[in-house]
């Protein structure tokens, strides 16, 4: 862990740090072409400045009934129990909520990530997403999940996607879009792994059903911003990486019309005090 910064910046498991950017929560997607017939980068667009700003609170780590400042820790230290749980609180802009991440390890190597979001401030919109963010490396392309597809799917597209156990690479997991935008989405997921060529690499499990994706882009690149822009195919590159979203939620893409309106609301993400979970299991 970084301690100035909270995040979770080294993930190895025999072979090596899979993780080339850190574990951040997430409440933003690429706008869509129906996200702009409501004009979502400013509708919900304290979302997207709540993604991309964050300040640390603290970062604690719990050792049993021992709590610890992990910035105050200068050498090694021996825990007296099995597991460890390291939890990090940060404040959104504006004070419109904390978001507190519990990391559980256990001597496994089992990471069970916690997500709560508190204090939610009165009158804020509804969120696009509820999840996280990381970046592993782009040898762990190969995608193995039980849940819905093949092909992509939303909260408010996905019963003609039957759920079962399927395969692909990251790069198949891409939609492309002739504008880019939001793409390659699974829904309803009891887990996701992502390994190397040798069968190595991460499980992702939830106790209840989760949503995912994966691209070898950033987020950002499928993001047009503010405005609608005449962008390509071309505009969009391949990067050497995996790019993963885990997440509680999406809310749906809509297309009732495309001209003003919302998704409907059994479709939206709410803005109120809610959790999830899920755990990081290594593949030896």
């Amino acid at each position: 862990f970084n301690v100035k910064t909270g995040k979770l910046t080294t993930l190895d498991y025999g072979n090596g740090n899979i993780i080339l950017q850190d574990m951040q929560p997430n409440f933003w997607r690429a706008t869509t072409d129906n996200d702009f017939g409501f004009n979502m980068p400013k509708v919900f667009g304290a979302w997207k400045k709540a993604t991309d700003n964050q300040t640390l609170v603290s970062i604690e780590l719990k050792d049993g009934n021992k709590v610890t400042e992990l910035a105050s820790i200068t050498k090694n230290k021996n825990l007296t129990n099995t597991w460890a749980n390291v939890q990090v609180v940060y404040q959104l802009p504006d004070d419109m909520a904390k978001i507190q991440i519990d990391y559980k390890i256990d001597a496994s190597g089992q990471i069970t990530v916690i997500n709560t979001l508190k204090d939610v401030k009165q009158g804020l919109s509804s969120l696009p997403r509820f999840g996280n963010n990381f970046i592993i490396n782009n040898s762990y392309n190969h995608v193995n999940w039980y849940g819905r597809g093949p092909q992509e799917n939303y909260q408010d597209r996905n019963t003609a996607a039957f759920v079962g156990n399927y395969k692909s690479s990251v790069k198949d997991l891409y939609f492309a879009y002739a504008r880019p935008q939001e793409n390659g989405y699974r829904t309803d997921v009891r887990w996701v792994t992502f390994t190397n060529e040798i069968g190595k690499g991460i499980k992702v499990l939830g106790p209840k059903l989760l949503s995912f994706s994966a691209h070898h882009q950033y987020n950002s690149d499928f993001d047009a911003g503010l405005k609608k822009q005449q962008r390509h195919l071309t505009d969009i590159f391949t990067r050497d990486l995996v790019n993963i979203n885990i997440d509680d939620a999406q809310m749906g893409v809509g297309g009732d019309t495309s001209w003003w309106t919302l998704p409907l609301e059994k479709y939206q993400i709410k803005a109120k005090n809610m959790s999830y979970s899920y755990a990081i299991i290594p593949i030896d």
